[in-house]
């Protein structure tokens, strides 16, 4: 069941309620330099699209844009409000296809965290109780997917994963990528970060309000796995194709 406030957001015109959540956006300067981080048309896939908002931006720039969202309130949610805009499919994106469970976890005051819903629930057995849903797994290459662009993946701890079942996709297409692996969710970032630049020969930025700064000498010097409490604002890591 969705929170009462984005029940309300239903009723909002989707144009009015986007722009809103991108102008208080805070967390992803990203949002706000699409345009210049990604090659315009082409096909945009946002992995683990929750709301819906980073779709709407993407589809200012994309001719195309899939949002996958294997939480089935927030799947609806962005279906409704997204018409139009994005194909939003119930699914989760992974490195294999078949079935998983989703976990969302449960706070002590009875709030369902919708936000730290994972298909690792190595952060969700934290918590007191867990909702569980099982849900249909997919990968990037099994979409058949051509002249991808750009992907931006925030699945609290699977960003990896998700590479790994686009790796034919990526590697043909070069698609500039964002991965939210900042947030506290991967014990070391940073090897997350190098292991992927080695692996699909891309440039790892950390994107500021004022440019970009190269993201393995800045994750080393946070010496924690967030950035919160530090002067990045960003929670993602920005991967840009090497020739």
């Amino acid at each position: 069941m969705l929170p009462l406030e984005d029940l309300r957001a239903l009723l909002t015109p989707p144009s009015v309620y986007y722009r809103r959540r991108l102008a208080e956006e805070t967390g992803e300067p990203e949002l706000a330099r699409l345009p210049e981080l990604m090659p315009r048309g082409g096909v945009a896939l946002d992995v683990g699209a929750n709301q819906g908002f980073f779709a709407y931006a993407l589809a200012e720039v994309a001719d195309r844009v899939l949002a996958f969202e294997p939480n089935p309130d927030y799947a609806l949610f962005s279906r409704i409000m997204l018409r139009g805009k994005a194909e939003v499919r119930q699914l989760a994106i992974s490195d294999r296809s078949g079935r998983g469970t989703f976990h969302v976890p449960i706070s002590q005051e009875g709030t369902v965290l919708h936000l730290a819903g994972s298909l690792d629930d190595t952060h969700t057995r934290l918590f007191p109780k867990v909702r569980r849903y099982d849900v249909e797994l997919r990968t990037i290459d099994e979409l058949k997917l051509r002249d991808v662009h750009f992907i931006k993946a925030d699945v609290e701890g699977a960003e990896r994963a998700v590479l790994d079942g686009g790796r034919e996709t990526i590697m043909r297409d070069r698609p500039v990528a964002v991965l939210e692996l900042l947030s506290g969710t991967h014990a070391d970032p940073w090897a997350v970060t190098a292991g992927i630049c080695a692996d699909f020969h891309y440039d790892a930025f950390i994107v500021k309000r004022d440019g970009m700064i190269p993201a393995l000498p800045a994750i080393a010097a946070l010496g924690t796995n967030s950035t919160y409490d530090s002067d990045i604002e960003t929670r993602n890591v920005l991967f840009l194709p090497l020739p």
